[in-house]
């Protein structure tokens, strides 16, 4: 839909939007009789609120559908492409770290005889750069970079100090509102209010 016929569409929306803005912003509760002018108002608003609901709907309901349609069609190719690029760089891995576990022992090997005086470091030097894995490979169809990264393993969760540790907020307000007890958390009531349009009412 073309940007200036939804904005002419969303006129009579917007109009309503801004009117009931301005009605919320002048609006003040003093008493009783004030609460069923705002009672009134917060129906008109939820009305407005569906308004642009039922619009929004009409436009991202189809856009939403056909993308989940897209995802689902393209789904087993991505799958398949991205098993078959797993496996090589799987066996790719796995003959790096063989080579450089190779290349550690003959290094070790020429450090030694650097150490005992029976080979130059400027030999050394050659002979550790003559079997140190490529890092990098290069042919027609592109290119692969090997490269030393550093990830983070938890070896005891009990350990970790509670400044890492992150609360499970869903978990904890479903057990506690459900009457179970937990050390540190209490539930506390507080007035909230629901606006309800006069059509559900009827």
């Amino acid at each position: 839909m073309e940007n200036a016929k939804l904005s002419q569409e969303l006129a009579p929306i917007k109009a309503q939007t801004t009117k009931a803005e301005a009605a919320a912003t002048a609006l003040q509760i003093k008493t009783t009789d004030d609460l069923t002018v705002a009672t009134e108002l917060l129906g008109k608003i939820k009305t407005v609120g569906k308004m642009i609901t039922a619009k929004k709907e009409s436009i991202t309901k189809p856009l939403n559908e056909a993308l989940k349609n897209a995802r689902a069609f393209f789904a087993p190719l991505e799958k398949q492409w991205w098993d078959a690029e797993k496996i090589v760089k799987d066996k790719m891995i796995d003959w790096q770290t063989k080579q450089l576990a190779l290349a550690a022992k003959k290094t070790e090997v020429i450090e030694k005889k650097v150490e005992a005086g029976k080979m130059t470091f400027d030999k050394a030097a050659e002979k550790i750069e003559a079997v140190t894995p490529q890092k990098n490979v290069t042919t027609n169809a592109g290119a692969a970079q090997f490269r030393t990264v550093k990830e983070v393993v938890i070896d005891n969760e009990t350990l970790i100090p509670r400044e890492y540790l992150m609360l499970d907020m869903v978990k904890i307000r479903k057990v506690a509102l459900a009457g179970v007890v937990i050390p540190g958390v209490r539930v506390v009531e507080k007035q909230a209010v629901a606006g309800i349009t006069k059509s559900m009412l009827e």
